[in-house]
């Protein structure tokens, strides 16, 4: 490092060119809220009557390291893909969604719902049997985890409750 530099830098006042009290501020609003973040600090500093930059408080945030992160992570959704284990299904609807016949096509599919902030103690998970001849939803589950009994206990409940009806019933 040059002489030049090394003095330079000794003489230098304060390197912040912002206000203390303004960073003092932003930092106690941080503190008093950990998840806001530049854009949320901005507004409570408007509420408070101080007219300041998004990009100003962004630039303090930043170089005082209080940037909130709670909302950066992404979580990854379920994925019950093994490879192919066990038998594969053919495909017997091969696209075709429309039928003549009630029952005659009845078809299932899992959905995850999430609340809070993400994590996976916050999801459930929603199945219900639909009649592709009504899109009538015949039965459903909603449960924690989505297992084997989860699908299977709606099914067999759709088979206890059609066993009066005219057409074979395959599973």
């Amino acid at each position: 490092m040059a002489s030049s530099s090394f003095h330079y830098a000794l003489g230098r006042k304060d390197d912040s060119k912002y206000p203390h009290k303004l960073v003092a501020e932003i930092l106690q609003i941080r503190l008093d809220n950990p998840d806001f973040g530049y854009r949320t600090v901005t507004a409570e500093l408007k509420n408070r009557g101080k007219r300041i930059n998004h990009k100003v408080v962004l630039k303090i945030m930043k170089q005082n390291n209080v940037l909130c992160h709670a909302f950066d992570r992404k979580t990854r959704k379920y994925n019950s893909y093994r490879g192919t284990v066990g038998k594969l299904a053919k495909n017997k609807l091969k696209r075709r969604f429309n039928t003549n016949r009630p029952y005659q096509k009845v078809v299932t599919d899992v959905t995850e719902l999430r609340w809070g902030t993400s994590s996976t103690n916050e999801r459930a998970y929603f199945t219900a049997f639909v009649d592709l001849f009504s899109n009538e939803i015949l039965s459903w589950n909603l449960g924690l985890s989505p297992n084997v009994d989860f699908v299977t206990t709606p099914l067999k409940d759709l088979i206890k409750s059609k066993q009066s009806h005219n057409y074979h019933i395959r599973c």
